[in-house]
């Protein structure tokens, strides 16, 4: 009996670290949307080049995703000012960056959101109408009130994603698979 039950919890086990796992390889869905700016943005599965999404799923976890943005901005997005001799890892990766607050109330909530928010994020925060709970479901979001990061292939397969509170260590997770390209 001792076996069994250990076997049971093993297989448990192997199978909860699968699904977490599985989310590697797997397409992301088209998501369709608009930017703060009010500029339409699709977020799909072929690209020029690799893609780098933030997701958020309740509003406790916007306070987290905030803490993303300027590492995130600064890796990926801002350029250096011209005439200037500055090496910038912004200049290194080359890739789409999107913020996704996947929360019901954000259409409602969105002027306050672009109060909280330098203006220079705008146009990489977007509204979508993807179905949150098909999100949620595809990919076993056990923690709603955390933000979760997925870094996309040209062809829009799951290469890596962390999630939860900013720390360098998941930063460089994702810093290296979006430098895989």
């Amino acid at each position: 009996m001792k076996k069994y039950f250990g076997f049971m919890f093993a297989f448990c086990v192997f199978g909860m670290a699968q699904s977490l796992l599985g989310q590697k390889g797997e397409t992301f869905p088209m998501m369709l949307g608009k930017n703060l700016e009010n500029k339409p943005v699709t977020i799909s599965g072929k690209n020029t080049k690799f893609t780098v999404v933030g997701l958020v799923y309740n509003r406790d976890a916007e306070v987290e995703l905030k803490k993303w943005l300027n590492p995130m901005y600064e890796t990926f997005v801002k350029k250096s000012e011209s005439g200037k001799n500055n090496f910038d890892m912004a200049e290194v990766y080359d890739v789409y960056f999107y913020f996704v607050p996947m929360i019901s109330i954000f259409k409602k909530a969105v002027e306050d959101f672009k109060n909280g928010t330098d203006k220079e994020f705008w146009k990489y925060i977007v509204d979508s109408d993807t179905d949150i709970k098909m999100l949620k479901k595809k990919f076993n979001v056990t923690d709603d009130k955390e933000p979760y990061f997925y870094v996309l292939d040209k062809d829009g397969k799951i290469v890596e994603w962390v999630s939860g509170k900013y720390t360098a260590a998941k930063m460089s997770k994702i810093e290296d698979a979006a430098a895989a390209d």
